[in-house]
């Protein structure tokens, strides 16, 4: 069944693997253009800002992540978890874990679902 709560994890899922093989074509079109990203370290990007982050960072590791809560409303959809996010620092090029409670906000388009707001909140690690 194509449900809407079907639609946000088959997203999720291909969200992720965009974000780890660092597939900006793919990604730029599962975000909006009016996206606002907070990264778990305060940081916050626009979509162009994003993607740019995305490629120099040469993609996530890894993603780990719980499935999520989902919340439709409307057009409207709400994606909630913890995750942990495997990634490189730009500074130095090392592997860093970030572990913390992300929350999704999505559109629904004629083209379909897209991101609106995406923010890492920090837990501890034990939570994620």
């Amino acid at each position: 069944m194509n449900t809407p709560h079907a639609q946000l994890l088959e997203f999720e899922q291909q969200r992720q693997q965009a974000l780890i093989h660092a597939d900006l074509p793919r990604l730029a079109s599962m975000l909006a253009e009016d996206l606002v990203h907070i990264h778990s370290t305060g940081m916050v990007h626009n979509k162009a800002q994003f993607l740019a982050h995305v490629q120099r960072m040469g993609g996530f590791i890894a993603i780990q992540r719980d499935t999520p809560a989902i919340r439709v409303e409307g057009d409207i959809a709400i994606l909630t978890g913890h995750t942990r996010n495997r990634v490189r620092l730009l500074e130095t090029g090392e592997e860093a874990e970030r572990y913390g409670f992300s929350t999704l906000v999505l559109r629904r388009t004629p083209s379909g679902w897209q991101i609106l707001l995406s923010q890492l909140t920090p837990t501890a690690k034990e939570k994620a």
